[in-house]
């Protein structure tokens, strides 16, 4: 199959995994989920540095001020003469950086540094770069960031090598029977089977969303094996078990229920009696009153809310309910058995693309929507949405029983999109 140039398509004939062609795009003023600034201060007592123009550096400027995180935020600027003199451009980046932390009231102990695309433009140096500030901070565990969007479409994007070089400082240390949760912006749950059978069995849990000092970052190294449920994170997590050399496991929010057994046996725990069978019927039991309570009401869904949606669209069609769209611009080559069942049985669905420029004059129905996710609720005008990101810390038979009641929530509770949608990071602290 072809990739489709408009903004929508048939399930039955989107070309998988990428429905859609590549063209000029269109960015929906939805916001919840994180950017690398908010990314990067997960990292307690780092201070992040970016080196760009003026015109780049808005942008997360403003992020780093609507989270009150100034502090630990600071910016190098590239002007003309640093790009058409030879050498001009490592000169700067060094200098800079090193006028900024000598400016510093005390001299961080792990310094984020973001070059930009123009360093890739010029064939920047870059090793040269981090081995002079090392020469000069070897106090200092310095990060290589990267702030390239123009090259995300052909290459890893620049928060998955952000998750990475973030793990890359993380000491091998000797394990003490501990279970690392990393890669995921939201906290586990809990309404999250992997937390409650790792409880059950003893295991000390440390979520990387929870961590509140650099010793407790460091302690991740402690693991006896790492849990990744982001796919943004999985290049960091493969490449911290490597160098580790312990194991990890990979288990993103799902809703088919043999993938959340698998997953669930995955972790070596022990499972009590009747687990699997009472999980779910409770969530029959949990889908079928909330088809009572909307009826057929409209659902429509989007990739920003759950990192498996069409195990999601599966969900809900198996089992009755108006499902008519899934915004996504991509899908996870993982989900194809379920793109493959809906394609079979529900080939109307329509996948519709949020980046694509007909996108930016939605038309929306004056009839009740139901939307899972900001962009679906931006795409549709809704006030009644799921307002979640990367599955909410949400996972097994517990968590898609809390998620259909945060549906019932969302379709008997209307939201300010208005307010809520330019917000940005959903769980971050923001002064705005």
């Amino acid at each position: 199959m072809q990739q489709s140039n408009d903004d929508r398509v048939r399930i039955a004939d989107a070309a998988f995994p990428k429905p859609f062609s590549y063209g000029l795009e269109f960015n929906a003023p939805a916001h919840g989920t994180w950017n690398i600034v908010h990314i990067g201060f997960k990292i307690p007592e780092a201070h992040q540095i970016y080196v760009c123009a003026d015109n780049c550096m808005r942008g997360v400027v403003m992020t780093a001020a609507e989270m009150g995180e100034l502090r630990r935020f600071s910016s190098v600027i590239l002007e003309e003469d640093d790009m058409v003199h030879s050498g001009r451009l490592e000169e700067t980046t060094i200098e800079g950086i090193t006028d900024v932390l000598h400016s510093l009231e005390k001299v961080p102990p792990v310094v984020i540094v973001f070059p930009v695309c123009v360093h890739r433009f010029m064939g920047c140096d870059m090793d040269y770069i981090y081995g002079e500030l090392n020469k000069r901070f070897p106090e200092v565990k310095f990060v290589r960031g990267f702030m390239d969007p123009v090259m995300q479409k052909r290459s890893t994007t620049p928060d998955q090598r952000l998750r990475k070089a973030m793990f890359d400082i993380i000491p091998e240390l000797p394990s003490d029977d501990s279970v690392s949760v990393i890669g995921c912006d939201m906290r586990m749950d809990d309404a999250n089977d992997i937390k409650k059978l790792l409880a059950l069995s003893g295991k000390v849990i440390r979520d990387e969303a929870d961590i509140a000092t650099l010793d407790d970052y460091y302690s991740l190294g402690r693991a006896e094996y790492y849990v990744c449920s982001y796919p943004a994170g999985l290049l960091g997590a493969s490449a911290l078990s490597i160098r580790t050399k312990r194991p990890y496991r990979y288990l993103p929010f799902t809703f088919g229920y043999d993938a959340v057994d698998e997953g669930l046996k995955s972790l070596g725990t022990d499972i009590p009696d009747g687990f699997f069978e009472a999980g779910k019927k409770r969530c029959d039991e949990a889908a079928s009153l909330l088809k009572d309570a909307i009826g057929n009401t409209e659902i429509q869904l989007d990739y920003t809310a759950v990192p498996r949606p069409l195990s999601l669209a599966r969900f809900l069609l198996e089992r009755g309910f108006d499902l008519t769209a899934v915004y996504a611009d991509a899908f996870d080559p993982d989900e194809q058995k379920d793109y493959e069942w809906l394609a079979a049985n529900h080939p109307d669905l329509l996948i519709r693309s949020t980046v694509h420029v007909q996108g930016r004059r939605p038309s929306r129905s004056e009839n009740k929507i139901l939307a899972i996710g900001q962009k679906a609720a931006w795409f549709t005008g809704t006030e009644y949405f799921v307002n979640m990101i990367e599955g909410g810390g949400l996972y097994g038979y517990s968590g898609i029983e809390k998620f259909l009641r945060l549906m019932e929530e969302a379709y008997n509770e209307p939201k300010d999109t208005r307010d809520i949608i330019p917000r940005k990071g959903i769980g971050c602290a923001s002064l705005v």
